[in-house]
């Protein structure tokens, strides 16, 4: 008897893994707000360029972004290590901008837009740099799939065009408003808006990864970790530069089938086709009353809304939780990841740079070696870690 009811469960559990498969390739319409970008990226080349013609600027900046390890560094940070320049007009309208947008940060709980501009490197393989070649340059606005070319400007402010698949010969120093630091910026506020909605619980609120456990029964944490992650060569555009690859994990907290989700950023994740070794913890199995969750993961997309976003992901997942009270808790967690993928706009489920893939029903105290999401797009390993209690 205890045979034919584990293989029933078997058979209901391959079924709900299909049913979730499916959702991918049926997804509801949806109308993400697109995002405006309100910060004119070629006046900040043309002021960088006017700024590099003085030796010890473009010296500080040049070694500063070929040492640092960071997918970008804030354009503020950089004016600041930089401030004997201040008297020049250039730099007081660099100023300008990056203060612009530290102070929609710092006087906006949830500010529509996020901007924060950034600086990083592209520099050549397989050949000695001349930095008396360096181009200044900024990715398109638009859908990478209509670009044609990309606009760049020498350090005598001459405009030329770069190929948009393949990498210059020259180094480019690239401007960004919406990569590394303004993911940072969208995790915390959707993490917060996931809070306020009551789909997430205050691990996150006192500190950016708070690992007590909310019980002293058992002396410690029950994790799941992420120790090993290789993403598919998506042959996105260079200048986009690193991939901004954040994870939603769902599962489900009580009885009532509520569902409990999290937004892990990736920061470490930032090139395709590159394996990884993260040793980052997914999954907390205290916030869940089952032994089984879901990792999805997703590339943020600089034409879409993260406000809109969280909003519409909320408004799903409780369309969803409003008809299944009555339904099996196994159930209930593949429509949940269901409800999250119906969020998103139509387009990413033609467009892998954006829904990467999914991992359903990942159990507790369970190893996945070289484990392939439903799309094929990741694989992972993953393995049960116990934190003990200090």
């Amino acid at each position: 008897m205890k045979k034919i009811f584990l293989l029933l469960n078997l058979v209901l559990i391959s079924l709900l893994l299909s049913n979730c498969e499916t959702e991918e390739t049926m997804p509801n319409e949806t109308s993400i707000v697109t995002n405006k970008n309100t910060i004119n990226k070629k006046e900040i080349a043309l002021d960088l360029v006017n700024l590099l013609a003085d030796p010890e600027f473009a010296t500080n900046i040049i070694s500063k972004l070929s040492t640092d390890h960071s997918p970008g560094i804030k354009l503020s940070e950089l004016l600041k290590e930089n401030s004997f320049m201040s008297s020049q007009k250039s730099y007081q309208s660099l100023k300008k901008v990056a203060d612009n947008a530290n102070n929609q940060l710092k006087f906006s709980d949830l500010p529509d837009n996020i901007e924060i501009p950034e600086l990083w490197l592209q520099k050549p393989s397989n050949k000695n740099v001349d930095y008396k070649n360096l181009l200044v340059s900024f990715a398109p606005e638009g859908d990478e799939k209509s670009w044609t070319e990309i606009e760049a400007y020498t350090l005598d402010g001459q405009l030329v065009y770069l190929d948009v698949k393949n990498t210059p010969d020259a180094p480019v120093l690239v401007i960004e408003t919406k990569g590394y630091e303004t993911l940072k910026a969208e995790v915390d506020y959707m993490n917060k808006q996931l809070q306020v909605s009551g789909l997430q619980n205050n691990r996150f609120e006192t500190a950016k990864m708070d690992l007590n456990p909310s019980s002293k029964s058992n002396a410690g944490l029950e994790t799941t970790k992420l120790d090993r992650i290789k993403l598919k060569d998506d042959e996105e555009p260079w200048i986009s530069g690193a991939a901004e690859i954040y994870a939603i994990t769902s599962g489900i907290k009580n009885a009532g089938n509520d569902a409990e989700i999290k937004i892990i950023p990736m920061y470490y994740l930032d090139h395709d086709g590159t394996t990884y070794y993260p040793n980052q913890i997914m999954l907390f199995w205290e916030d869940y009353k089952y032994q089984a969750a879901n990792i999805q993961l997703f590339e943020k997309d600089d034409n879409h809304n993260y406000k809109e976003l969280v909003n519409v992901i909320v408004n799903g997942v409780f369309q969803i939780i409003g008809t299944v009270s009555g339904q099996p808790w196994v159930n209930v967690l593949g429509q949940v990841a269901g409800a999250i993928l119906q969020a998103m706009p139509d387009q990413w489920y033609t467009n892998s740079d954006d829904y990467v893939d999914s991992f359903y029903t990942i159990q507790k105290n369970t190893t996945y070696t070289n484990h392939r999401g439903a799309r094929n797009n990741a694989t992972v390993t993953l393995s049960p870690l116990f934190i003990p209690s200090n």
